[in-house]
């Protein structure tokens, strides 16, 4: 599982990818103490933010806590990476 995100920076309008993966979405599970596949019911801001933070703070690219990260956020977006694509089967497959 995985969720490429956009952060646009509230300090130079720059744009950068983060791309959610499994550790990060255990963080989440634990912090709101809500199953990621309750997503199709709806995700706050907030919880997409947490996201967002943790795929960064764990690969090292902020060493903020969660507020200040927050607070040198201009803009989050969901958005798709070469990463989170799944790709199809070379062959398709027989079907019945």
């Amino acid at each position: 599982m995985k969720l490429a995100l956009e952060v646009t920076s509230a300090l130079d309008q720059s744009k950068r990818k983060v791309l959610a993966a499994f550790p990060d979405f255990i963080a989440f599970e634990d912090k709101f103490n809500k199953s990621v596949s309750s997503f199709e019911e709806g995700v706050t801001l907030k919880q997409l933010s947490f996201l967002a933070w943790h795929a960064e703070h764990r690969t090292k690219k902020t060493g903020l806590d969660f507020d200040s990260w927050c607070n040198e956020v201009e803009m989050l977006t969901v958005g798709d990476s070469e990463d989170a694509v799944i790709v199809p089967l070379e062959n398709s497959q027989h079907i019945g």
